[in-house]
């Protein structure tokens, strides 16, 4: 909405300091006439009716020309509406001119007794055209930079997409294969899980549609999922997950953090060795640090477990949404994996 409105007052400021020129650059400007006069001098009405058709033909092309016959490639009936808005632009300001009944000037403005002298044909062709292709040029630009600029835009928005359709239905799938391990163990808490499912799937069906998402939910998704796989751990397996700092009123990318959390419980347990998870999220007025670290230890995961489409995709995701407002650093030392990861979240 603002920028909408920053639009328009550009517009309108263009508008009138084009519709000025003709005002500074009128021969009586400079010799203290008031503005009446300068309105009411022929040699000002010509130019300055000239550029009120100039500026209604770079609004009539960057809308209706352009857009109805210059991208639908009708170069011919485009070419030929350009010719005739020529013609107008050239004509119609004579023709109002010498139809024009004006009554004497002002006493102090003696220097125009008579008509105005007329510019040759041939200059006067010039100088239109000079003004006309201007006009025409500077519009057909900008109308230009807007279809790249709305391209560019469809363009991501349509690999936001692919990549959180890729996405989802990962995490649908090992959410399930949770599920499924506790209904094998015939599991009190098969129940719960199905529920935090729920609540995890409702999540992904109304949030993640949009680019960002309020931080809270985000954080709800994420603890709900640490929960369902804490249902399903053995005893040697140690879960550390704290988040710190305030998380009203803060936006984020959702499912931006989930893959590497994911990531760490796939290849960071198993039940015949020691395992540890390590998850802390910090939240501060500007940034959220995510840290998660796990032991890598000796699993079977197989293409069904595989994490690198995930990953990859989430660091598309972070190239696309914080460009310039995100650090990532992902090592593995002393046998652990462990992520770092730095987002500029939005108020």
């Amino acid at each position: 909405m603002i920028k909408k409105k920053q639009n328009i007052l550009i517009h309108v400021l263009g508008s009138l300091i084009f519709l000025s020129l003709p005002i500074l650059f009128s021969p009586d400007f400079n010799e203290q006439h008031s503005i009446i006069d300068i309105f009411t001098s022929r040699p000002f009405l010509r130019p300055f009716a000239a550029t009120c058709l100039l500026l209604v033909f770079f609004y009539a092309n960057y809308y209706v020309f352009i857009p109805k016959l210059y991208v639908p490639k009708k170069y011919v009936l485009f070419s030929i509406v350009i010719l005739v808005s020529f013609l107008i632009v050239l004509f119609i300001p004579e023709i109002f001119i010498i139809g024009k009944k004006m009554g004497p000037p002002p006493q102090h403005i003696a220097h125009h007794p008579g008509p105005p002298p007329k510019k040759p044909f041939g200059l006067l062709i010039n100088h239109n055209l000079f003004q006309f292709i201007g006009v025409f040029v500077f519009s057909l630009l900008l109308k230009i930079r807007e279809r790249l600029k709305q391209t560019e835009t469809e363009k991501t928005n349509a690999e936001l997409s692919y990549l959180k359709a890729q996405i989802n239905p990962h995490f649908l799938f090992n959410t399930l294969n949770s599920i499924y391990s506790l209904a094998i163990l015939k599991s009190d808490k098969t129940a719960d899980a199905v529920v935090k499912l729920s609540d995890m799937m409702r999540y992904v069906l109304n949030d993640s549609n949009s680019n960002f998402t309020a931080l809270e939910n985000e954080l709800n998704y994420i603890a709900n999922y640490i929960e369902l796989q804490r249902m399903r751990l053995t005893p040697n397996v140690k879960l550390e997950y704290t988040c710190e700092g305030n998380i009203f009123d803060k936006r984020i990318a959702p499912l931006v953090l989930i893959p590497f959390i994911e990531n760490a419980f796939k290849h960071g347990v198993n039940s015949e060795e020691e395992s540890n998870i390590y998850i802390k999220i910090n939240i501060t007025d500007t940034n959220l640090k995510l840290i998660v670290k796990n032991k890598c230890v000796t699993t079977n995961n197989n293409t069904l477990n595989k994490s690198g489409l995930g990953i990859d995709n989430t660091k598309q995701r972070l190239n696309l949404l914080y460009p310039e407002n995100h650090s990532l650093d992902i090592s593995e030392i002393d046998n652990h994996y462990i992520v770092n990861l730095t987002l500029n979240i939005h108020d």
